[in-house]
């Protein structure tokens, strides 16, 4: 399933602000109800800021993109039995590269999709830590454990393996 530059983003942003919206009303929440919509609202920030910063920051750098696709996540050559499954369904949203730009611009526009994904669910925990400091520090607790799994298999074969195989090109 191919879209446009323009419904991909429009896609992206809307569900990052669907996320922080939801992130501040779920202070009206009881627990656990309240935890499982920070929880998706972390999913959500990890999930839909993953290729828009690729996009941002590439586009910056002055690297082109045709288009928005669903497939599978670089993640799934991980190995892990269950991660690998997941990861290697085709419902991950993909930016192409329509043409590259220099070594520097690609490591960076590479770089920003995995960095995006560990810390910008960090607005999530801190909306909750203003309401709920237990959901908060569950969601903090989330976070650190995605930021060194994404950190080391995206290191291994995702989008900073590719970051720092476009140094060497």
């Amino acid at each position: 399933m191919m879209m446009s530059i323009r419904t991909g983003n429009a896609i992206s942003i809307t569900f990052i602000a669907v996320a922080i919206i939801l992130s501040n009303l779920s202070r009206y929440l009881e627990n656990p109800f309240r935890l499982i919509v920070l929880i998706t609202c972390w999913f959500l920030m990890l999930y839909f800021t993953h290729c828009l910063s690729h996009y941002i920051v590439g586009t910056l750098m002055g690297v082109k993109f045709s288009h928005y696709f669903l497939s599978k996540s670089m993640l799934s050559k991980s190995g892990i039995p269950f991660v690998s499954a997941i990861f290697s369904k085709k419902i991950f949203l993909t930016i192409k590269i329509k043409k590259k730009a220099g070594r520097k611009a690609m490591f960076f526009m590479f770089l920003a999709g995995p960095l995006s994904s560990m810390f910008s669910p960090l607005l999530v925990f801190y909306i909750a830590y203003s309401f709920d400091r237990f959901s908060a520090f569950v969601i903090l607790l989330i976070i650190i454990l995605n930021a060194i799994f994404t950190g080391y298999n995206s290191y291994r074969y995702g989008c900073i393996r590719k970051a720092m195989d476009s140094l060497k090109s």
